[in-house]
């Protein structure tokens, strides 16, 4: 795998580590999004959590949301999976199909921003680096509660090597 190549602040290594995170995280995503179907996606944590197609739709929110605070103008413009029209209530899109390509271009965008920028804007990070990880372990805990909405509904989880095949540094 080739990792794209980031001059900046942040300093060649560290971007190259955290762009081979953010590559890994876009193709679990996609393994996840690609194993969902529609119905699976009204599955819903215990207890009255959120469904999976709400834990998505947070996912690429809280990650959009948070990259405002270090570059509004590129955040913007990126899309969400819940309807913003709904003001009283969290109704997220059942698409997984759309789901992995909002939150590929969350991603992506949110790599390229933390990697050049030169401070850490409005964030509460000390670093857009660590802005990065935090997102990262955030979506990782979401897909974790994904999991267990899967399998409490009584829907077959993804793959493991598939799915987590990825994070090892597997093709």
């Amino acid at each position: 795998m080739t990792v794209p190549s980031f001059a900046g602040p942040m300093g060649s290594e560290l971007a190259g580590v955290l762009a081979t995170a953010v590559a890994a995280e876009n193709r679990v995503n996609d393994v996840l999004c690609g194993h969902l179907t529609t119905e699976m996606m009204a599955a819903q944590t215990p207890g009255g959590g959120m469904t999976v197609a709400q834990h998505l739709a947070h996912m690429a929110g809280s990650t959009k949301f948070w990259l405002a605070q270090l570059n509004e103008g590129v955040a913007l413009p990126l899309p969400v999976l819940y309807d913003e029209t709904q003001t009283d209530a969290f109704v997220a899109q059942d698409d997984p199909t759309r789901a992995a390509a909002v939150m590929r271009e969350v991603w992506n965008t949110t790599l390229q921003t933390a990697t050049v920028a030169t401070t850490s804007g409005d964030l509460p990070h000390p670093s857009p680096a660590q802005f990065v990880l935090h997102m990262l372990g955030h979506t990782a805990y979401h897909r974790g509660q994904i999991a267990l909405a899967l399998k409490v509904s009584g829907f077959p989880l993804p793959d493991e090597d598939r799915m987590w095949g990825p994070m090892r540094g597997d093709a």
